[in-house]
């Protein structure tokens, strides 16, 4: 006879319990009920609806899945044998290397249940003592989870998508005879890896290395110890440099340098011997291990880690490492903006961005904030309107340095919310600076001269320039890495950068001004007559670097005048016919600048504004081509004269004048051929957030 759905589900499901029919029930309460009601429990909730699965159906539903059902507990399995302490080496380096696979899998928005903590090894750590290998490896893996789970918690710049800190239920925290001290175990690893290097040194064919410690089966030779002792000294390097790094020790930089060293060599090895296997291979991890420790989701399919990804992992880590380790070095907003663009640019994994992000948070963020106005923390403090200045100033700083620590998507969106508090901040200095405007009119007609209040009046106006140069350079940046997500159509493309360009106008304005205030301030204080004056004589309270000033401007209208050379290119190719180019309506301009138009910096700019300028119904295509090619070839003077009369500032700004020599001088050829030749595909590409046109025959 054929089996029932009853049956059936009695025999696969729940073996020996007893199972009663209640279909008859739930038929004559359907019957009973009116639509809209529900029959369900005192505590239901339809919150709870969202998460439910459907039970008996295996994809949703993992108690069915026959596989899941029969794993057993780790315990169950360690009597089965299925973690032996005893390996060949092949064996040993296949666990070791698949434990490396799964971690990056982790850290990529897997279920640590999922993924790392599916290795039997790693739910019982006292077993492993006369194994010193596993021991070392195992432990040292253990706390890297809990350290990398501290600190992305902590820093709080990934969202779930990127990263997962769930890890209910796993054994990462020590037994009651082990420790949590990532000090111990990183020395018990030295203790091995400095005993298998040494009994590899003394290896001339091959040994047996089957002892006590060392449970090896076979002969190995000297390259197979080396391949062992590289795998823990990568794991023992790379907890090392997330400890240096979070500790932010700058004084011991030579300790990061070792600690790299080290790390490189060892991926060197591991690179060469690296042991891909599948899963039906790897009998010591075992997928529904932690099945009680996940949450209520369907069963999902982990993607598989190659040894290449693994091996890219370490060293893009490596070299983000030494990035980031730089923060320390900026000392104002300038340069921390050009170093965290350029961490940005190399797409970081949320591991180092989380520590970049918790280094930041360890700046004197005050000093890099007051050095960036150009006036001393001493002065700021010395009056109770300016330190508050400062205060809030400091804390849009740290709002900046959390926005620029997420990655490109998030940034975009807490640029977005940070414009909006840097307009919030300058409208609450105006209102600090206007009682003391009062105070210093009515000093300056008693005393006939500049007094302090002046002075305290001018030190705001500063800082509310300053702001509003930061606010253009936030405008900016967040407009530019919607290039990076694709965000922007082709039609698009003039648009954007006309308001870039606009942006950047306005951005110089901001600077010069600022600049031209704390000149102000500093021939202000350098005449001073009354006693407060003559005090703050013996120590200067301005910090003027004309150089970078001058240097910086040279940046950015060399920036704006690329920009504009791109408008007009862009404008030129839609009267040839090279590109398609839809006039663009004004619903879609406000769908793309809607978030500037609820702001007073930078100053929105209407539809009406782009139409005029864009309109070029009375150039011609040849006139268009020549205009690019003037703007062009004056951005390519600009960064010529920069890098002739301010060669420290432009190697400062080396990425940035590279990238706009490349950008101009490809442009300008291209519009030279466009002018000799219509019969031309044109081609998009991008260099750092700059079009490049590339133009091919039909």
């Amino acid at each position: 006879a054929e089996e029932t759905p009853l049956e059936r589900f009695r025999r696969q499901v729940l073996p020996g319990r007893t199972v009663k029919d209640v279909t008859d029930v739930i038929e004559r309460t359907c019957k009973s009920m009116k639509p809209g009601q529900m029959v369900h429990s005192e505590t239901f909730t339809l919150m709870e609806a969202v998460s439910a699965i459907e039970l008996g159906d295996p994809k949703v539903d993992i108690g069915v899945i026959p596989e899941a059902r029969d794993t057993g507990l780790p315990t169950d399995l360690f009597k089965a044998g299925r973690a032996p302490l005893e390996l060949d080496l092949d064996s040993l380096l296949s666990l070791l290397d698949g434990m490396l696979a799964r971690e990056l899998s982790w850290y990529r928005g897997n279920f640590l249940a999922e993924t790392l903590y599916t290795c039997i090894y790693l739910h019982d750590m006292d077993r492993l003592g006369s194994n010193s290998i596993l021991k070392a490896f195992c432990e040292l893996t253990r706390l890297t989870c809990l350290k990398v789970l501290s600190l992305v918690h902590r820093a709080g710049v990934s969202e779930e998508e990127d990263f997962c800190i769930a890890y209910n239920g796993l054994p990462l925290h020590a037994d009651s005879g082990g420790s949590d001290n990532p000090q111990t175990w990183l020395n018990f690893a030295s203790v091995v890896i400095e005993k298998l290097l040494k009994v590899a040194a003394s290896t001339t064919g091959t040994i047996s290395l089957n002892s006590e410690d060392f449970p090896i089966g076979g002969k190995l030779s000297k390259q197979d110890i080396e391949k062992i002792a590289a795998r823990i000294e990568l794991r023992s390097s790379y907890l090392n440099i997330i400890n240096f790094l979070e500790d932010d020790r700058e004084t011991n930089s030579k300790k990061l340098e070792k600690y790299i060293r080290q790390a490189q060599s060892s991926l060197d090895i591991i690179a060469e011997s690296f042991h891909e296997s599948s899963e039906n291979e790897c009998g010591w991890f075992v997928k529904y291990l932690n099945k009680a420790c996940m949450p209520a989701i369907p069963p999902r399919t982990i993607d598989k880690v190659s040894g290449s990804e693994v091996i890219q992992y370490f060293k893009d880590f490596l070299e983000h490492a030494i990035v980031v380790s730089m923060t320390t070095k900026c000392k104002n907003i300038l340069t921390l903006q050009r170093h965290l663009e350029d961490f940005s640019d190399r797409n970081p994994q949320t591991i180092i961005r989380s520590l970049q992000s918790l280094i930041c948070s360890k700046l004197n963020l005050k000093g890099v904030v007051s050095s960036s106005f150009g006036l001393t923390v001493k002065y700021l403090e010395s009056e109770p309107e300016l330190a508050c200045c400062l205060d809030k100033c400091a804390t849009i700083a740290e709002a900046y340095t959390n926005a620029a620590c997420h990655n490109k998507c998030q940034q975009h969106r807490k640029f977005k919310k940070l414009l909006r508090e840097l307009n919030d901040s300058m409208e609450q200095l105006k209102v600090l600076q206007m009682p003391l405007q009062t105070l210093s009119q009515t000093d300056n007609r008693s005393e006939g001269g500049d007094t302090h209040i002046g002075r305290s009046e001018l030190a705001i106006l500063i800082i509310i320039s300053w702001l509003c140069a930061f606010s253009h350079s936030i405008a900016l940046k967040q407009m530019l890495v919607g290039f990076d997500l694709e965000l922007y159509e082709k039609t698009d493309f003039l648009m954007i950068y006309w308001y870039c360009e606009r942006l950047l106008t306005d951005y110089i304005a901001a600077v010069q001004e600022w600049n031209s205030q704390l000149v102000r301030m500093n021939e202000m204080t350098k005449k001073g007559k009354g006693r407060k004056q003559r005090k703050d004589q013996k120590q200067s309270i301005v910090l003027l670097n004309e150089d970078q000033v001058m240097g910086r401007i040279f940046v950015l209208e060399s920036m704006r005048l690329a920009f504009n050379g791109t408008v007009r290119m862009l404008a030129a190719l839609k009267k040839y016919g090279s590109i398609e180019c839809a006039d663009l309506s004004i619903n879609r301009y406000a769908q793309r600048f809607r978030h500037f138009q609820s702001l007073a910096i930078p100053e929105p700019l209407g539809y009406g504004a782009y139409d005029f300028a864009t309109k070029t119904g009375e150039l011609t295509a040849s006139q268009l081509c020549e205009s690019a090619k003037l703007s062009f070839a004056n951005s390519l003077r600009l960064v010529s004269h920069l890098k002739a009369t301010l060669p420290l500032e432009a190697t400062e700004n080396k990425k940035v004048t590279n990238t706009l020599q490349r950008v101009c001088t490809t442009n300008s050829i291209a519009m030279k051929c466009c002018s000799a030749s219509t019969d031309l595909v044109c081609d998009f590409e991008f260099d750092n957030r700059i079009i490049v046109l590339k133009l091919r025959s039909f």
